[in-house]
């Protein structure tokens, strides 16, 4: 008996060295790709880290690839006269969005925020929220990010105390883009060189297919704080629907984003039929302007801010300009 409790206490003491073994390599490994994934020059982490990390410009740009890809950062600056950042990211929604705004505040008040969003930003989609893992990285930052997390499974916060489980499938990626400068983003504008092809795309008369409707009350709730925050920080916010080739389908969710906009006094603007921008020479594919078309687009809405401008922020940039203007 005394030597079954004997092996029994080895048992357990091995046991207990090799969790806590586990734990230090990886709490170590953790720290070690951390300051990694925090050091990356390129990539949408590293744009996604400026925003977190080293925010500090006048207007702030957040959305889908449709952000990214429509709001020349450049233009923005040079026509509003105020720094600018473009933090929109390939593939993400609301949520997304509404993460990366959280922890941007931690660090820097901007004094515009741009909302790029699709028509169905409020519709439920079911990989939506399994896209929230890219927030695993700055879980610690934000209460907000593991509300967010949480919203993929009930156990992701349990994972996510794993340090490497953070970094799970980025580790290639995390050092590509620390060692190896790639992309030609401008600001965090990433322009899309390409033309679509007109007699290859789908036709005006093509409709779009089909999807459900239903609406998403997280991503209700993640508007309505992203809307909140801006009004607490006294932040100008703009909410656009940027141009497409096609006609876009409007049903719930636009009749809710409209409506949550309009009720809280936002400005909104919806571009998607613009005649203007029914111009197939302007689009990389049917969802997506090319370079040229963001040029232009960028300058209409250029034009269409400094109309909307609050006194606060219009009269005190106007005052900083004069004054730098009378020093040369």
């Amino acid at each position: 008996m005394q030597f079954v409790r004997k092996i029994n206490t080895q048992f357990f003491i091995r046991l207990l060295l090799m969790i806590l073994a586990f734990i230090a390599v990886d709490q170590a490994a953790g720290a070690f790709i951390y300051y990694f994934f925090t050091r990356q020059v390129s990539g949408e982490f590293a744009v996604a880290n400026h925003v977190v990390y080293n925010l500090n410009e006048d207007v702030l740009i957040l959305g889908s690839s449709r952000a990214s890809h429509h709001y020349n950062s450049s233009h923005i600056k040079d026509g509003l006269k105020l720094s600018c950042f473009n933090g929109g990211r390939d593939g993400e929604g609301i949520l997304y969005s509404t993460g990366i705004f959280e922890l941007a505040l931690q660090r820097h008040i901007p004094k515009v925020v741009i909302l790029d969003v699709n028509s169905d930003v409020l519709t439920e989609k079911e990989d939506e929220k399994n896209k929230l893992s890219i927030l695993l990285p700055y879980l610690k930052q934000s209460d907000v990010v593991a509300n967010m997390i949480v919203k993929k499974g009930k156990l992701e916060l349990l994972k996510s105390n794993l340090q490497t489980y953070r970094y799970n499938g980025q580790l290639f990626s995390i050092f590509q883009h620390h060692f190896l400068s790639s992309g030609n983003t401008v600001m965090g504008f990433n322009p899309l060189d390409n033309k679509m092809d007109a007699g290859r795309s789908f036709s005006r008369s093509s409709s779009l297919k089909p999807y459900a409707d239903n609406i998403s009350a997280d991503n209700v709730d993640a508007l309505n704080l992203f809307i909140t925050e801006c009004k607490r920080q006294k932040i100008q916010l703009f909410v656009f629907v940027s141009p497409r080739y096609n006609d876009d389908t409007k049903l719930n969710s636009y009749l809710k984003l409209k409506s949550i906009c309009n009720s809280n006094e936002v400005v909104f603007h919806d571009f998607t039929n613009d005649v203007f921008f029914k111009n197939a020479a302007y689009y990389s594919d049917r969802a997506h302007l090319n370079s040229r078309g963001a040029d232009l687009y960028t300058d209409t809405i250029v034009a269409f801010m400094k109309k909307r401008l609050t006194p606060a922020v219009n009269g005190q940039y106007l005052s900083e300009n004069e004054t730098q203007a009378d020093e040369n």
